[in-house]
């Protein structure tokens, strides 16, 4: 599964990317829109759901979300969505759907640009009925929006990805219905752990991202391998290193956590003797370094996957023994399971 690091508007950190993730609306007030960071290919978001959260942001205009994308020209982007909220009615949802449909159509005839539409869904009807809507229009890569899940209610998957069954549910069906079409999917914000990415392309999702490498960084926290986050920087401040008597590595990370961080080649950890606790010690230093980290080790997650792209059954004994021993093996578990005894034809 193709991970794409997310990035933000933030120069603080001169990160240089191969696969990086960004979005229409960290550029929509700029007179000359320019991506001042170093790239090897740019999958441009165009900003819908960030706008729906913020009430202070604009409603985006069609006309200058498409002139942002054609000047930034990006690997891919996604024509301007409208997605769904909590607690909105059905017939709204189907009117901004078909808002949604009707720009798709739009920038299919408009640009040449490499197009993942956004998918959206208020039942199980819809969310084949929508599916097929965009085989049609010759779409053969989509991101998956609001979502329904597989529970008997409707419970809207808006964006949230918090880990849980609903979401493994609605993650499952879509994948499931897309393959009768031969549609690849993508999942923005998927790529914020190990556990979950390792989840995901498991499952057979084509691509994701997260800008979760550099927030967590942000609030003193690591990520490591095939495991999740652990607590590094200062939990008093975002940026700080107040120390606390008592506050050492292995306050904080098990003895195989120390051993995977003492193992550790990512840019930061190379340049240290390799062990585990100098390692943390390092880390906590400077949250810049958190970042790298972090940013190494959910690109290092996905050449893992990669090892396992043709032997499944082998790469389902790794999560075994991998993320099937974490605090989330439960969804692991789950995850086996629904893919196992639950298929498609059962849900309709």
């Amino acid at each position: 599964m193709k991970y794409w690091a997310g990035e933000t508007p933030n120069n603080s950190i001169k990160l240089k990317h191969n696969y990086v993730m960004d979005s229409v609306i960290n550029y929509y007030h700029l007179e000359d829109p320019k991506i001042e960071y170093d790239y090897n290919k740019l999958f441009l978001d165009n900003g819908a759901f960030s706008a729906l959260k913020n009430s202070q942001k604009s409603i985006l205009k069609e006309e200058r979300v498409l002139n942002i994308q054609e000047t930034l020209k990006p690997e891919y982007t996604v024509p301007l969505d409208y997605p769904f909220t909590p607690g909105m009615d059905k017939v709204v949802m189907k009117k901004r759907w078909e808002k949604t449909a009707e720009n798709i159509e739009y920038w299919i005839d408009v640009t040449d640009l490499n197009l993942v539409p956004a998918l959206h869904a208020w039942d199980r009807s819809s969310l084949n009925d929508n599916i097929k809507l965009l085989y049609r229009k010759d779409q053969d890569y989509i991101s998956m929006g609001s979502i329904l899940t597989t529970a008997d209610e409707f419970n809207g998957f808006f964006g949230d990805r918090q880990p849980s069954k609903n979401l493994i549910d609605s993650i499952i069906t879509t994948k499931q219905i897309c393959d009768q079409y031969d549609l690849d999917i993508h999942i923005f914000g998927f790529g914020s752990s190990p556990i979950m990415y390792h989840i995901g392309a498991f499952i057979g999702i084509k691509s994701t991202d997260s800008i979760g490498y550099k927030r967590k960084a942000a609030y003193g926290k690591i990520i490591l391998p095939q495991t999740g986050e652990r607590y590094c920087g200062n939990g008093e401040a975002k940026f700080g290193n107040l120390r606390k008597k008592g506050d050492v590595a292995s306050s904080y990370l098990t003895e195989d956590e120390l051993q995977k961080l003492s193992q550790c080649k990512c840019p930061v950890c190379r340049e240290q003797p390799a062990d585990g606790s100098l390692r943390w010690e390092n880390l906590r230093d400077d949250w810049v370094k958190r970042a790298y980290h972090n940013k190494w080790v959910m690109e290092h997650e996905e050449e893992v996957s990669r090892i396992y792209n043709d032997d499944k059954e082998s790469y389902l004994k790794f999560l075994d023994e991998t993320i099937g021993k974490s605090g989330l093996g439960h969804l692991w578990e789950y995850t086996k399971r629904r893919l196992t005894h639950y298929k498609i034809d059962l849900l309709y």
